[in-house]
């Protein structure tokens, strides 16, 4: 039997630490779970980069910080094996820009009411034992989806195809 365990983290520094899962709370949940694998959202060409040289950094596709700073050099370490995840449809994501449809007026409200969502998700943060972490915080980012936000909005931006946002 094995036994999968799933850790959502935000990738932005300030973010982590305002809401209490730094690193160094990361690096100790990961060591309690003492994982025989961590897949990560990394692109399989970042990863190889990395394999590669280590300390090169700046370049389209760079995983996250905390891959850097926690994870890449943890499985180093504790020789957890690594397996990226990721991928990236190049053409979408050189131009991505999930508002390009509307008007300059309607981006703004639009990434107004994006970032409503998201501060609504974000009050969940302590709904669990760790933060960032719960079903509270999952159906705050299922409750956009619910409530028609997000359907209403990807419609005309792609029409034919899914957008995840």
């Amino acid at each position: 039997m094995t036994t999968v365990g799933i850790l959502g983290v935000i990738h932005d520094e300030g973010l982590r630490q305002k809401y209490n899962l730094t690193l160094d709370v990361i690096k100790e949940l990961i060591l309690e779970f003492e994982p025989d694998v961590i897949c990560g959202e990394v692109l399989p060409s970042s990863w190889e980069q990395y394999q590669q040289d280590s300390s090169h950094r700046g370049y389209w596709g760079e995983p996250a910080s905390e891959y850097w700073d926690l994870i890449f050099p943890l499985c180093e370490e504790k020789k957890y094996e690594f397996v990226p995840i990721d991928w990236v449809e190049l053409d979408v994501w050189n131009d991505f820009d999930p508002f390009h449809s509307y008007g300059e007026l309607q981006k703004q409200q639009l990434n107004a009411e994006l970032d409503e969502w998201f501060e609504r998700q974000l009050s969940t943060w302590a709904s669990g034992p760790i933060p960032l972490n719960s079903a509270a915080y999952d159906f705050g980012l299922r409750r956009r989806s619910m409530n028609g936000w997000s359907e209403s909005i990807r419609r005309p931006i792609y029409s034919g195809g899914y957008a995840g946002i």
